[in-house]
């Protein structure tokens, strides 16, 4: 289905840029520990970036802030299953 296709290509897209999504919260993490003293992980970490993502609808549509809610919560899914 095209939900699917578009998300896949915007991971990989994203993932060639940025690198692996885990390791780059990961390090979010380590900086608001470090910071403020806060410990997210990185499943929290991705859900705040949905939070983020979906609260920017309210201000302008934008069909990106859906695509990468989407993927955000497939890498909060992930890192839950890998208890990261």
């Amino acid at each position: 289905n095209i939900l699917e296709e578009e998300c896949a290509w915007i991971g990989k897209s994203r993932m060639q840029v940025y690198g692996e999504p885990s390791k780059s919260m990961k390090i979010a993490s380590d900086i608001l520990k470090t910071t403020f003293g806060i410990e997210l992980s990185v499943e929290q970490i991705a859900l705040v970036l949905v939070s983020l993502k979906f609260s920017r609808q309210f201000k302008t549509f934008k069909e990106d802030n859906f695509i990468d809610g989407i993927n955000y919560l497939a890498i909060a899914l992930d890192a839950h299953r890998k208890k990261l």
